[in-house]
């Protein structure tokens, strides 16, 4: 629980929004903090897929009057709010407005959950967009390059459980759950949440931000708005059901038969009585072993024809694979 005292003031509006500028300000801050990616398989797989990404997020606010102390990139929200973008999940659309809201963006901002030294890094960072017209490019080309390979762990997992946690804590909303049971996190701010709402009053805004890929919590007052970024999942729910369908598809392909029906399937197209020949297996064996494969996404029939060849479903196959990659592989350091 964020706060300490059962009397609280009547505070601002509570909103509960998804962001797509803080999955990626999220995967973006995960670059320079090896917790973070020990703590998300898909953001581990992040930097494993596109090598050399890390060192550009990296790199790119290097300079010591840019750096923040948290490693990320927390002018991204400020962009975003700024276009009006920062509660969308189009990312294409942020990332198509980045270079013209790098030269509109206020670099005066208070900035109030910031320690001095963030809040001048921040703005630096917004002055030296403003200032090139070729820094603005290569940001948003890494922002670009960020989000591509983040997209499909957040369209396969991401966008589900974000909208499962959206509904769950605007439905506690709806019956009268105070602001900070709306705002509940795994980071503990201490009082600053109660003193940056304090400071809202009635006209502003407690917007909380469920996030597929958030480590525990994040916190930014951005003008009338303080933005609180939460898990989508606290008590393992999430990740027992990711690795339910992986669970089902290796508990199928552990028998050696179905197995080698596969990996023939790979190879070429058959039909059930090609199998059964190949195999020397009567044809209503195979008709169950094909089914069961059928039945966990991993064969389907093959487009056409009056053979009804069966092939591989090879998204299914790719996505068992990056799966289980995720759950087995060690950790980037």
């Amino acid at each position: 629980m964020i706060i300490e005292d059962t009397e609280q003031p009547q505070g601002p509006s509570v909103g509960i929004h998804p962001s797509i500028a803080l999955e990626i300000e999220w995967a973006l801050a995960a670059a320079s903090r090896s917790e973070y990616r020990l703590d998300h398989a898909a953001l581990a797989r992040l930097y494993d897929r596109s090598p050399g990404l890390a060192e550009r997020v990296r790199a790119f606010w290097s300079d010591p009057d840019t750096s923040v102390s948290c490693g990320g990139y927390p002018e991204l929200i400020v962009l975003a709010q700024h276009g009006g973008l920062l509660f969308t999940t189009d990312a294409d659309l942020l990332i198509s407005q980045l270079e013209e809201l790098g030269t509109t963006t206020p670099i005066d901002l208070a900035l109030t959950s910031e320690t001095e030294e963030d809040r001048a890094a921040i703005l630096a960072r917004l002055r030296r967009l403003h200032a090139s017209a070729d820094e603005r490019r290569r940001y948003t080309e890494l922002i670009s390059d960020t989000w591509s390979s983040l997209r499909s762990d957040w369209e396969r997992d991401g966008r589900q459980a974000v909208d499962a946690a959206i509904a769950v804590r605007r439905a506690a909303v709806a019956k009268g759950a105070p602001w900070y049971e709306a705002a509940r996190s795994d980071c503990d701010f201490g009082g600053l949440v109660g003193k940056l709402v304090d400071e809202l009053g009635p006209d502003g805004e407690l917007a909380v931000v469920p996030a597929y890929f958030t480590h525990k919590g994040l916190i930014l007052e951005l003008s009338g708005v303080v933005v609180i970024g939460v898990r989508t999942d606290h008590s393992g729910a999430e990740a027992r059901a990711r690795t339910e369908l992986l669970a089902r598809r290796l508990k199928t392909i552990a028998d050696p038969t179905r197995l080698a029906i596969l990996h023939t399937l790979r190879r070429e197209p058959r039909t059930i009585t090609g199998i059964s020949t190949l195999f020397s297996l009567a044809q209503p064996t195979v008709s169950n072993h094909v089914k069961q494969l059928r039945d966990a996404g991993l064969v389907e029939h093959g487009p056409g024809g009056s053979r009804r060849e069966l092939v591989v479903c090879q998204d299914a196959v790719a996505d068992l694979l990056d799966h289980l990659q995720g759950v087995l592989a060690p950790s980037p350091s």
